[in-house]
């Protein structure tokens, strides 16, 4: 099956690159991994996208007794990740990261719910949701922060650019269209629908913020915690003192 494109002025962005189910080739690779690796140790996917609660859950993931990858704080492995998933990258070096985690979430792993499914056959799957508008809106917000803040204009790789603040979405989360904005916010609930379709409900928890530890400590078998569930946005706390703003998170 051909990946579904989107034509945006010059550009040609892959619509939801995890679409197609995985051939041969790939399926042997999965399999490669999960003989010679660690893959068995992996237990928890968020496949929620950015700003929807990712940084709150890894330091829930952390008080549960879990060790997270967070791929917004841990950039070392995102041109890895990014390469196997829009450039010349290959599977084994994408999943071989996960050998050092036993969870993950943010972009672009949460795209790689497919692969993880059939290579870690033990591990559980987190989807986390906001509502779409308030979604797009946070991450002009915090796009926009970082753009104000940087003074960084190296170009990246073609591969890391759509890598990048749900390029391959076709998110523009900087002077979006409202075609643009209208392509991201659909692309966005199908990713989140086809989640549901793919992933058997047994091994998903689509995670409500209000309920707080009782459903996700029942769904990955521990104790619940004594401490508050964390609520956290460091990444927004940051560049709102960079940039001279004040707000309680």
């Amino acid at each position: 099956l051909k990946r579904q494109r989107l034509q945006i002025g010059r550009k040609t962005y892959r619509l939801l690159p995890r679409n197609r189910p995985m051939g041969c080739r790939d399926a042997a690779r999965v399999l490669f991994m999960f003989i010679f690796t660690s893959v068995s140790a992996f237990k928890l996917l968020d496949v929620g996208a950015p700003r929807t609660g990712t940084q709150s859950m890894f330091d829930a993931m952390r008080i549960l007794g879990l060790h997270p990858m967070h791929s917004g704080y841990e950039l070392i492995y995102r041109p890895k990740l990014c390469a196997y998933l829009f450039g010349n990258g290959t599977l084994d070096d994408a999943l071989a990261i996960m050998g050092g985690f036993d969870s993950a979430m943010d972009e672009p792993v949460m795209l790689m719910y497919e692969e993880v499914m059939a290579a870690f056959p033990e591990a559980k799957f987190l989807l986390t949701i906001s509502e779409p508008e308030s979604w797009f809106n946070n991450y002009v917000e915090i796009v926009q922060m970082m753009h104000n803040a940087s003074s960084n204009s190296t170009p990246m790789p073609d591969f890391m650019e759509e890598c990048t603040a749900m390029r391959s979405w076709g998110c523009h989360m900087i002077n979006s269209t409202e075609e643009q904005k209208a392509t991201c916010l659909e692309n966005y609930d199908r990713h989140n629908r086809r989640v549901q379709e793919v992933i058997p409900p047994e091994r998903l928890l689509v995670y409500n913020w209000s309920d707080g530890w009782a459903p996700l400590a029942h769904f990955l078998g521990t104790a619940i915690p004594e401490e508050e569930f964390p609520h956290d946005d460091p990444v927004r706390s940051h560049f709102e003192k960079v940039s001279g703003q004040t707000s309680e998170i």
